[in-house]
């Protein structure tokens, strides 16, 4: 049996990399763990035969998520110790080193489609998300990446959700810390400017309408609040102005694609 430490240096951590590890080494009959040390690094120890452990290597560069990142890799022999199975670990909180904080990552097309069709459990759920996508940095408390350290643990998983968190064959959300569904996770609504919850069916398009007919409204989001209005019209935008204080600053402008801003 041939044993190795291996330590990943990078993004790697709210991109999927850890389920990933594990995947791989079952698909190639490997035992050991892998764990977040708290910044940019984790660490990976893998025990059995050595042609296994050069298809896992050969695995990893092939089937690497792409919204992870790789600056360094050490791989050194260890002694084995004869683990029963391949595990995620709990990770550490220690920083190891300098922390690199995954980046928001925007919707991925498999959860745009969940959430346009009528017969998905996500069916116009604005907050699905998966191991691809989604919020990381906005919604991060403290690293490492694990949901008690985000703004998700206020939402324990539903049976059905949990069940998707713990099937290793689900690609998108294995061990993904940010999903969500409507039975579980935030939900919308709208409020008027007391703070007083306004009875609509459809909090977004009633704030679109909102919107259309010249109010400022607050977005209020994951990782805060965002102030919206249109864009369009003069006497709108410097109302909005006089509000922020910012009399000649540059709003961001927010547009449906990059056709339309041209």
């Amino acid at each position: 049996m041939y044993s190795y430490d291996i330590i990943v240096t990078g993004i790697v951590q709210g991109v999927g990399f850890r389920p990933f590890i594990k995947r791989i080494a079952f698909k190639n009959g490997l035992k050991g763990y892998v764990k977040n040390l708290g910044g940019g690094e984790v660490i990976i120890h893998i025990e059995g035969d050595l042609n296994n452990i050069r298809r896992f290597f050969i695995s990893f560069w092939r089937e690497l998520p792409s919204p992870a990142e790789i600056y360094r890799i050490k791989v050194g022999r260890s002694d084995p110790v004869n683990y029963s199975e391949f595990k995620i670990l709990k990770s550490e909180s220690k920083l190891v080193s300098r922390s690199i904080i995954p980046p928001d990552i925007g919707i991925c097309i498999d959860c745009i489609r969940e959430i346009e069709d009528p017969g998905s459990r996500w069916y116009r759920y604005p907050f699905n998300s998966c191991a691809w996508c989604g919020p990381r940095f906005s919604m991060m408390y403290r690293i490492p990446y694990d949901r008690e350290n985000t703004s998700m643990d206020d939402f324990p998983l539903c049976n059905e959700c949990r069940s998707e968190y713990e099937d290793l064959f689900n690609l998108r959300r294995f061990h993904a810390q940010g999903i969500s569904c409507p039975s579980c996770g935030p939900t919308l609504w709208l409020t008027d400017n007391r703070g007083d919850k306004i009875d609509v069916n459809d909090p977004i398009k009633e704030a679109a309408k909102l919107i259309e007919e010249g109010y400022i409204i607050g977005v209020k989001g994951i990782g805060g609040f965002h102030i919206a209005c249109r864009a369009d019209d003069d006497e709108i935008v410097n109302r909005l102005r006089t509000r922020k204080r910012r009399p000649y600053k540059p709003f961001a402008l927010m547009v449906y694609d990059l056709d339309t801003a041209g």
